[in-house]
């Protein structure tokens, strides 16, 4: 521990670390932001919304007078079975769809998507008038304790550990019959690759010089396909956020699932400073990149739920049970 007591003597590694800090509760704080607003959108709006989208609706009573309560844990289960994916032709078909949508959403931004550009860009720009300080700090206070740290992490962003590791997660999720685990890998797995599709592009239009080079941090060279001239965004972190969003999402309801994903996912970015990998600004865009499009592709999936019929519960003087409403 004495390398951490040792980086944090000096005020500007306090501030390095300040920022980074900053930054990732800034995160969880729109993830949560977003999570409060849609469900207060389906809270008020639901009943007003329903008779306008849906007929022919079917109740399933139990029988006898006695009332019922569904449990929560069926409940979850009938809600994991209306929003289940399936990977099939449909799923590829829509990763193409999908593309499209992201790709041109700025054209439908509001003034609110048009301000957190605006945040995301000015964070940028911030962190590259304090890249160089920045991997300075790192580069003094490297040692053998922060490199076997920093190899922990520095697999969460790579798709040669990543991509088995959701395919193994789905094959779980398959054999167990878990509706969630299976959704989620392929949201998941989605998110991973429009985000890499985003950052390539990004990297050869940028052009870049890593650390490693030697060159200054405002060195752009534009189009290149050069490793050594491709370091803005950085993949690895904007991959480990974007899917980072998608088991935080998915999983809210597990204490600490959101420090966790995103920690993991932030300490992936750091670990590509200290590898002279990616300037700070590389880390923080690649992180807003992989996190805004893995937000956009979940509230995409979330609108295509329930598109055939929808299960919510149901009370009233004659019992209980569950109400099917089918969609046409």
């Amino acid at each position: 521990m004495s390398f951490i007591i040792k980086f944090l003597e000096n005020p500007r590694d306090l501030e390095v670390v300040a920022f980074f800090l900053f930054f990732f509760m800034m995160m969880g704080g729109w993830a949560h932001a977003d999570e409060l607003t849609e469900s207060e959108f389906f809270e008020n709006s639901f009943e007003e919304k329903k008779d306008h989208f849906y007929s022919n609706i079917n109740e399933l009573k139990p029988v006898g007078s006695r009332p019922h309560t569904s449990s929560p844990k069926k409940l979850e289960k009938l809600g994991d079975l209306q929003n289940k994916i399936e990977l099939d032709r449909d799923y590829f078909k829509g990763i193409f769809s999908d593309i499209a949508y992201t790709a041109t959403s700025p054209l439908i931004w509001d003034r609110s998507d048009w301000i957190t550009a605006g945040w995301v860009a000015g964070g940028t720009g911030m962190f590259i008038a304090l890249d160089e300080e920045i991997n300075s700090a790192f580069k003094n206070n490297r040692s053998i304790y922060t490199e076997k740290f920093m190899d922990i992490f520095e697999p969460f962003g790579n798709g040669a550990y990543t991509l088995p590791g959701l395919a193994a997660f789905y094959i779980f999720g398959h054999f167990n019959e878990n509706e969630k685990a299976k959704r989620t890998t392929l949201i998941a797995t989605e998110s991973f690759l429009i985000t890499g599709l985003y950052t390539t592009v990004l990297k050869y239009s940028f052009g870049r010089h890593r650390p490693a080079t030697g060159n200054s941090s405002t060195s752009f060279d534009g189009f290149s396909t050069n490793r050594n001239y491709n370091s803005f965004p950085s993949g690895h972190t904007s991959t480990a956020f974007a899917l980072a969003t998608v088991v935080a999402n998915e999983y809210e309801k597990i204490p600490y699932i959101k420090p966790i994903s995103y920690g993991l996912a932030t300490l992936t970015g750091l670990s590509r400073i200290n590898y002279e990998a990616h300037w700070a600004s590389d880390i923080f865009f690649g992180a807003a990149l992989g996190y805004f499009t893995a937000k956009t592709l979940l509230r995409l999936h979330n609108n295509k739920k329930g598109q055939h019929f929808t299960i919510y519960p149901r009370t009233d003087s004659r019992g209980g049970g569950i109400v099917l409403s089918k969609k046409f």
